[in-house]
């Protein structure tokens, strides 16, 4: 018996690394699936995986054949990827573990809602550190205190914004409200002229239909690779921004993106390999307005005339001896990161309304940590289906290794008792394991 996979994802860097990896890397011969454009599954069909796009997996299929099917994704997961419901489950687990590593591992974070501008100092209220901190920088000419705001559900660095006053604050929202204005603005031109032309479609229903508010709505209302509509976000988190990061290779900030791998219900594993992430421009505490300097995702990056991809995307344990960084030091950095990984799965796993491990599954995540002059980790967030691509052309090598790896110890274990056909006319290649195991809880078993 052969098994089948479906594979399918938009960005063709991910999906060849992924097909190319069952290939190659899996001791089963796989019959793979491409192009698909929706969940279904005709009936008798048998799909045994599913490694997909989040919207293009078949649910009811999962949840129908837990001994047979294996998807790349948990269906309920919010707790973690989602910043707002996070921080909540955060300072819930905090107050029963007072000695958690995450006490210091996390920046003091506030939950933040806002409607409108024309009510945020209502919203700022509800955060009165805030408040308070930002009208003492008023009389500081030294150690302002700064905060970075984040959309709640965002990615590629939509939305985030560093500040140090109210009129920071508020300059991000009047944007907003501004591009927001100019695109209403626009639609009405466009209604008009349809109007005139008598192409307007009548009766046509929006596609969210009830508009509740899924897991895949989420998935795809943030996922966009536009910029985001930020006039439509409610839910924000600010957190105290980390003002004296470590900065490197020309006085440049950057942060660790690794990932992490969650199997079954549950193991989670971190993956040596991991990248640095440099900021384009050095770093200048004095101009927070400054994104180049200031954020390090290389996506803002790309399309600037002095991006480097070899400058701005570096392997994590290269930097040994970067302008005084020791072996030791970047292992003690890996060990935080272990540790914290370890209390904060611990505390999304304990919230069943918004983190279902499932048995069979596994999700790959892209987990976002910085690293401070004291050399102090702090972790920053964890994202669903990360963008490979960030790693660039030169180190594609990490994720294909990384997919191997998955597939060795997620994928291969699941069918060892399928009766599946393992011969092949190649030897498949088996990698020596670069996952480190930071946490196990027994949570659901199969119905």
């Amino acid at each position: 018996m052969q098994l089948k996979a479906r594979v399918q994802f938009d960005q063709p860097y991910t999906h060849e690394l992924v097909k190319s990896s069952l290939k190659d890397r899996s001791k089963f011969d796989w019959i793979i699936e491409e192009d698909i454009t929706d969940d279904s599954i005709a009936e008798g069909d048998k799909v045994h995986l599913q490694w997909l796009e989040y919207e293009l997996i078949n649910w009811d299929k999962l949840a129908s054949q837990e001994t047979e099917t294996l998807a790349n994704s948990y269906c309920i997961r919010k707790g973690l990827i989602r910043k707002s419901q996070m921080a909540y489950n955060l300072t819930k687990y905090m107050s029963k573990h007072p000695d958690s590593i995450l006490k210091t591992a996390i920046p003091e974070t506030w939950l933040f809602e806002l409607d409108h501008i024309d009510y945020l100092d209502e919203a700022m209220n509800e955060v009165f550190e805030v408040e308070q901190d930002l009208a003492d920088n008023e009389d500081r000419e030294t150690d302002r205190k700064a905060f970075i705001i984040k959309p709640s559900m965002a990615n590629k660095a939509a939305g985030i914004h560093i500040f140090d006053t109210m009129d920071g604050l508020k300059s991000l929202f009047e944007r907003t409200r501004l591009d927001d204005s100019d695109e209403e603005e626009e639609e009405e031109e466009n209604d008009e002229e349809e109007n005139e032309d008598g192409d307007v479609e009548e009766g046509r229903e929006n596609e969210d239909g009830d508009n509740e508010d899924t897991e895949e709505e989420e998935e795809e209302d943030y996922d966009d690779e536009d910029e985001e509509d930020l006039s439509q976000i409610r839910e924000w988190v600010i957190q105290r921004y980390v003002q004296h990061p470590l900065l490197l290779c020309g006085n440049r900030k950057f942060h660790v993106r690794a990932y992490v791998l969650a199997v079954s219900n549950i193991q989670v594993y971190l993956y040596t390999d991991m990248l640095a992430l440099f900021a384009l421009k050095p770093f200048d505490e004095s101009d927070l307005s400054d994104e180049l300097a200031h954020i390090t995702n290389t996506c803002i990056q790309t399309g600037e005339d002095t991006f480097v991809e070899s400058d701005s995307v570096k392997l994590f344990w290269d930097l040994k001896n970067e302008e005084g960084v020791t072996q030791e030091n970047l292992d003690s950095m890996f060990k935080q990161m272990q540790e914290t990984l370890g209390d904060l799965f611990d505390a999304c796993s304990s919230e069943m309304t918004t983190f279902q491990a499932i048995p069979n599954a596994f999700e790959l995540y892209g987990v976002d940590f910085l690293i401070d002059r004291d050399m102090q980790v702090y972790f920053l967030e964890a994202n669903a289906f990360p963008d490979f691509k960030q790693t660039g052309n030169e180190l594609q090598h990490i994720i294909g290794d990384l997919f191997a790896e998955t597939i060795q110890l997620a994928v291969d274990p699941f069918f060892e008792n399928s009766g599946a056909d393992t011969s092949s006319s190649s030897p498949k290649e088996q990698t020596p394991s670069k996952f480190v195991k930071v946490f196990e809880r027994q949570l659901l078993g199969p119905r």
